[in-house]
């Protein structure tokens, strides 16, 4: 159960230890309690499960209630399974690995190829397989238009044998069809392949390629397979045909680190003097270079021991690993112009963004939303202007949150239940004000708290979809309220 607190006043964090049966927050806040505007907040799911199952009782004499609360068939409470993809679609994956949503399509993304799925129904539309021999090892982020940018490359033979080429291929995907509509080869710097971030990525009409060197500075390539200069490294092509558009000139002493593509600017780390990341922005018109800014101004940021990448293009949220003493995540904010603003770092009224993986943040409606956790699992969500916290919402002590979705003004956030193996919950919250809206329980376990879950999609006709990735797991199963 989740109780949000607006952020004045709330430096504080939790007592006890986060554990996965019972009990509550120092404060009360978890179980019991008051919400916004003194709003009494339910003591407990289990509270909550009391008065529906005292109502069925009191109408369906004989029903134990109790059984069908733990089942999660509690009318009004609970999901129903609408469809599941193929059992034979689970198939575990290192590199390439990515999820979308396009019209009544969902595609999922894995080092084998890509998957078309009918978004209504979960069958199978089409299927994109790489060159023979060959892995896919970086996909964009993003659909643009529909259209998906996929690299892929042939990595050298099993036994160390030589032969590989590395990532150096671009093949831009119709999701609608699973239609190749055009291929670009690239330079690699390594002839292995590897789960590469922002290396292609699509953003007004234009499909961005990030060419790379083995000489250069965050490189750890071994043999060389290709080499480019940096003024010749980061380049756009049409996003329908492929037809080359520019080349970015990248500033003296910067090559090339990350990329991302927006409606009005095609943006860029850089790697300067170094060991320095720089953020850089082009025209998208014709790559003219607008403006380059640090991404931290009180010291370096450095491409191996502060690992960076984009997560929103527009607005600009960058994401560096290790920039504090905590060695977690912190998120970077910067205007269209470059100026910096908002600084989200984890730690002390923070909360702690999970520095064993990557912490789960979504950038939507002009805030970060982020899944932190100090004795518990928090949503939280923060202003980009200023980096101020708006809103943090905890979730009841042993509840796991395992991923999170923002569509239509609400904030889905899958849980663990206890640690159990049988289901898991989902709770609902308001966008603006962190407000519990909806609590419901899913038939299954969903997923595991070792990330396997990518992400949380809104399908159509009000139903959920969540995408899994890493392990043997099924692509997407789509939910509806029972």
């Amino acid at each position: 159960m989740a109780t949000a607190t607006k952020a004045a006043g709330r430096a504080g964090g939790d007592g006890g230890k986060k554990g996965k049966a019972g009990g509550g927050g120092k404060n009360g806040t978890a179980n019991g309690g008051t919400r916004n505007g003194g709003t009494p907040g339910p003591a407990s799911r289990a509270v909550r499960y009391a008065v529906v199952g005292g109502l069925l009782l009191a109408v369906l004499a004989g029903i134990t209630v109790g059984i069908l609360a733990d089942q999660g068939h509690l009318p009004g409470d609970s999901l129903r399974e609408v469809w599941n993809t193929p059992d034979d679609d689970n198939r575990p994956s290192d590199s390439g690995n990515a999820s979308w949503a396009s019209g009544d399509t969902v595609a999922a993304a894995r080092a084998d190829g890509v998957t078309g799925y009918d978004a209504r129904t979960g069958a199978r539309r089409w299927r994109h397989e790489p060159d023979h021999g060959a892995a896919l090892c970086s996909v964009s982020r993003t659909a643009a238009g529909d259209v998906v940018l996929i690299a892929q490359g042939t990595p050298d033979l099993p036994g160390g044998a030589e032969g590989g080429e590395g990532c150096t291929t671009v093949t831009a995907l119709d999701l609608r069809h699973g239609r190749e509509l055009w291929r670009t080869t690239r330079v690699a710097a390594t002839d292995e392949i590897q789960d590469e971030r922002d290396l292609v990525a699509v953003g007004g009409g234009l499909a961005v390629v990030r060419d790379e060197d083995p000489d250069w500075p965050y490189s750890w390539a071994g043999e060389r397979p290709g080499s480019v200069r940096p003024d010749r490294a980061l380049r756009a092509l049409d996003l329908r045909t492929g037809k080359p558009r520019w080349t970015a000139r990248i500033p003296k002493g910067c090559v090339p680190y990350r990329a991302a593509a927006a409606e009005r600017q095609v943006l860029a780390l850089l790697v300067c003097d170094r060991d320095d990341i720089r953020l850089a922005a082009f025209d998208p018109a014709n790559g003219t270079h607008r403006w380059t800014t640090e991404l931290d101004e009180r010291r370096r940021v450095q491409p191996i021991a502060n690992a960076s990448e984009f997560l929103s293009a527009d607005p600009v949220v960058v994401r560096v690993d290790s920039l504090d003493e905590s060695g977690s995540d912190s998120f970077l904010s910067f205007s269209a112009d470059g100026r910096p603003q908002g600084r989200i770092a984890s730690g002390g009224i923070n909360d702690d963004f999970e520095g064993d993986r990557p912490a789960v943040a979504k950038v939507a409606y002009g805030r970060l939303y982020l899944i932190g956790s100090v004795f518990q699992d928090t949503v939280s969500a923060f202003d980009l202007r200023s980096g101020r916290r708006l809103w943090r919402a905890r979730l009841e002590s042993g509840e796991d949150a395992l991923g999170l979705g923002i569509a239509g003004g609400r904030v889905t956030v899958p849980v663990d239940l206890y640690g159990s193996s049988a289901e898991d919950g989902l709770v609902v919250l308001d966008a603006d004000t962190g407000d519990e809206r909806d609590l419901r329980t899913f038939p299954d376990s969903v997923a595991s708290s070792t990330g396997d879950l990518q992400d949380v999609l809104p399908g159509p006709e009000g139903r959920l979809i969540l995408a899994r990735t890493e392990g043997y797991v099924r692509p997407f199963t789509a939910y509806e309220e029972r």
